[in-house]
């Protein structure tokens, strides 16, 4: 488990105190879970980036190769709906 000393001016350490007193944490379970939403918004961060680059990558969104087997599932027969007999 990691260590470390915090220095933080008076105002705000007391902020820190209050908002782990309201939310009934201690003053490191509420850090600590700071540190866990900034990680996870950094992780959606990355993904919607990773996403948007994927999005302009033309040959990586070549979808013609799939319009043969597309056509051939289009041009099946529907099959029957199934309906319930009804009892006498």
């Amino acid at each position: 488990m990691y260590s470390t000393t915090l220095r933080l001016d008076d105002d705000l350490a007391r902020f820190l105190q209050d908002e782990a007193r309201i939310q009934e944490l201690s003053v490191n379970a509420l850090l600590a879970e700071l540190v866990r939403e900034a990680r996870e918004a950094r992780a959606r961060h990355r993904l919607a980036k990773d996403w948007a680059a994927y999005a302009q990558d033309a040959e990586a969104q070549d979808v013609a190769y799939a319009l043969p087997a597309q056509a051939e599932v289009a041009a099946e027969p529907k099959a029957k709906p199934y309906r319930a007999k009804k009892r006498p």
